[in-house]
This record gives C-alpha cells, sequence and structure tokens, in this order.
C-alpha cells in the first residue's frame, strides 16, 4: 500500500511537530506501507526527516499563499494521490474539501467549535477566521472515513455538536519529547525561599484571549503582597489584543522582578526552564490537548490548573485546581501548594507517572496502524 499525507497547510506550531514526531518514529512497512508521500510547501518538506520510504512533493502553488494552496488542495492533489495509486490520504491538518476517498483527518483545535471562547477575541476578523473553519472543519469531518481525536473530551464535544458518527473514529494523544523528562524533586517548606531565592512559578503558553496570564499575574501579585517569596515567569508569544491586558501588571515598578514576561523562548530551550521552575500554572480554558500541561507533568512539577476540560481529563487528581477566569480562585489553588510542601511532593509524582505513555512512538504506531485498517476496510467495502 502506498500512503498520502496531505500537509499543505501545515507550516508552524504543534501541527508542525506532530508530523515531525509521527515521522520520525515511523516503521510504515510494519503496517503495510511501502513508501509515503507527502505534499506541502518547502519550507516544511525541508524540516521533515528524510527516509528512503518517504516521497516529498511540493509545488509552486504550496510555496505561496493560502488561496493558491488551498486550490492546490481541493483540485490537483486528489488526482496527484490517484496518480500515485495512493491507498488512503491523511489530513493532519483537519480541513479536506477534495474527492479522494479514502481519506483520514484530524481534530487539533477546539476554537472553531467552543463558540464561548471564540468570542473572548475583540477582533471580527479572527472571530470569522474561527466561525470559517467551523463550517470547513465540520464539512470535513462528516465526509471523512476516519477522524482522529486527541482526547475524549474533543471526541465528544465534537461529535454532539455536529453529529458524527463515531464508528470508525479513534483517540490517539500525541507524545512529548524526551527532552522534558525529569524527575519530581524533593519539595520543601516555602520558608526555606527568601526574596533572594523565591519560589519560581512557571506559565508557558501564548498570551491570547482564552490563556488568562493577566488574572495569574493578579493572583500571584496579591500572594507577594501577603509576604510570600515568590516569583511568575511568563513564557510564550503574544496576540497584540490580549498583551495589553498583561502590560497592565508588567509597567508598575513594584512589580519588577515578581512578574516576568520572558516573551517567545525556542521550544528546544523549554525544558531548562521547567527544570528551574518550583511549580506550574495553566490557566487556559480551551484545549484540544493540552501539550503544555503534559509537558510540565513529564517535567515533574506539581500543578495548578484551569478545571476547564479536558485539563481535568488528563492531569486527573495529580493537581490542584481553580476557575481560570477568576483571579480569586487562581489565588487560592496556588497558595494551596505554597503552604503544603507534601501535597506538592505527592501531586507531582502522581503527574510524573501519569506521563510515561504519552510517547511519539506510541503515537505514530498507532496513527499508522488506523491508516492501515481504514485503507483495508475501505478497500475491501469498494471491491465487493
Amino acid at each position: 500500500m502506498i500512503l498520502g499525507i496531505d500537509a499543505t497547510n501545515i507550516r508552524t506550531g504543534g501541527g508542525l511537530t506532530h508530523l515531525k514526531e509521527v515521522l520520525s518514529n515511523a516503521t510504515p512497512k510494519q503496517f503495510g506501507f511501502e513508501i509515503v508521500v507527502i505534499w506541502s510547501s518547502q519550507a516544511t518538506l525541508d524540516k521533515l526527516p528524510n527516509f528512503d520510504w518517504l516521497d516529498k512533493q511540493s509545488h509552486p502553488y504550496l510555496n505561496k499563499g493560502f488561496l493558491a494552496s488551498f486550490f492546490f488542495q481541493i483540485v490537483m492533489l486528489p488526482k496527484m494521490a490517484k496518480q500515485k495509486k495512493c491507498s488512503v490520504v491523511f489530513v493532519p491538518g483537519g480541513t479536506f474539501l477534495g474527492n479522494f476517498r479514502p481519506f483520514v483527518t484530524m481534530s487539533q483545535n477546539m476554537l472553531p467549535f467552543e463558540f464561548k471562547e471564540a468570542s473572548r477575541f475583540k477582533s471580527f476578523s479572527v472571530r470569522l477566521r474561527f466561525l470559517i473553519l467551523f463550517f470547513l472543519q465540520s464539512f470535513t469531518f462528516k465526509r471523512a472515513n476516519g477522524i482522529v481525536f486527541l482526547t475524549n473530551y474533543a471526541f465528544n464535544f465534537i461529535s454532539k455538536k455536529i453529529k458524527l458518527n463515531n464508528k470508525k473514529n479513534i483517540i490517539i494523544p500525541h507524545g512529548i519529547s524526551k527532552e522534558f523528562l525529569n524527575h519530581p524533586k524533593n519539595q520543601i517548606d516555602i520558608e526555606n525561599y527568601s526574596k533572594e531565592n523565591p519560589f519560581k512559578i512557571l506559565y508557558v503558553s501564548i498570551v491570547t484571549a482564552y490563556k488568562h496570564q493577566w488574572n495569574v499575574a493578579e493572583a500571584v501579585l496579591k500572594l507577594h503582597q501577603e509576604g510570600f517569596p515568590i516569583q511568575l515567569n511568563l513564557i510564550g508569544p503574544y496576540t497584540n489584543e490580549s498583551i495589553s491586558k498583561l502590560s497592565v501588571f508588567l509597567q508598575k515598578k513594584e512589580n519588577v522582578k515578581v512578574i516576568n514576561y520572558l516573551g517567545s523562548i525556542p521550544h528546544k530551550e523549554l525544558s531548562n526552564f521547567y527544570k528551574e521552575a518550583d511549580t506550574f500554572v495553566f490557566a487556559s480554558t480551551c484545549e484540544n490537548m493540552p501539550i503544555i500541561l503534559i509537558e510540565a507533568m513529564t517535567a515533574g512539577l506539581p500543578i495548578a490548573c484551569s478545571e476547564k476540560q479536558p485539563m481535568p481529563e488528563v492531569l486527573e487528581d495529580a493537581g490542584i485546581y481553580f476557575d481560570a477566569t477568576n483571579s480569586e480562585s487562581i489565588y487560592n489553588g496556588i497558595k494551596q501548594l505554597l503552604l503544603d510542601s507534601n501535597q506538592r511532593q505527592i501531586i507531582a509524582t502522581k503527574a510524573f507517572e501519569k506521563t510515561k505513555n504519552y510517547t511519539w512512538k506510541n503515537c505514530s504506531n498507532h496513527t499508522f496502524q488506523y491508516l492501515q485498517n481504514i485503507a483495508i476496510q475501505y478497500n475491501h467495502y469498494v471491491k465487493k
């Protein structure tokens, strides 16, 4: 069999990481695929591994803008996939309007489906983009021969939202890179920290409408004013409309060294910040699969976390939960961790143990096994 991968709309971020890791850990012949053909921009293809079985295909249209890539996917890719004799096409980007069959797509973004979360954005153009994605992905999901979901929450929420038939759909979580692996360190009482050696709280995520960094900053400042020797380090890029909310706290002189916004850090350097932290806060209210949360779990950190699903599905009883939209709730959650080093030790250990199955090898094997099943089932059905 031959597997086709439509990566025409994958350029950066988590989608690129997933694709790169799945291919790097793949043994396609084990699952009946002699060749894997992948279509994408040359910039994306250059970031992917090279194997004898991997046939990288680009096109001038894929190195232009969004509309040109969209045209290629709809009109040209189906013909090329047939010419390459693909047994199935995998579309990890989530949107596919071509007529090739069978195809398997993937759900990686909840914002088009969680209207309340999308409405947090003030920009009309951003909200319109999510609405367009809702219709495009809904259309894709309903036509797909199979869908890969990342969590039970995403599986159930989207299925109910657009009335999917789930007989052939599956849940395959992402993996976590090994550089984040760090056994939980011994937790010590807050009295052992000082102004010179503060208790370091880390929050890694893009500063945007549903991440609520400003509420975390407000909670940390209140704890600092009460005398707790703490420091909040925020890492991640930002959107213009949200950075202003955080800047209110960053601009005050009395907040210097208490609230640190470090901006965007290369992914390969993030593990060092996890290792230096004493605890982790995750205040997102919209996730398909919270990769950053699992990174913190893998790093052996005690975690105070948003109570919004799918965070409790992933973290279970290995964290302290709060309402991310309420700074007082965040304050109470972090304070609980500060005052109880024994609880920190317990939840950090529990969280670390839960991450053992989040490997890219598992993700890759399960994905290829699923694609093999879809290809065999479809071709058997067509022959009948």
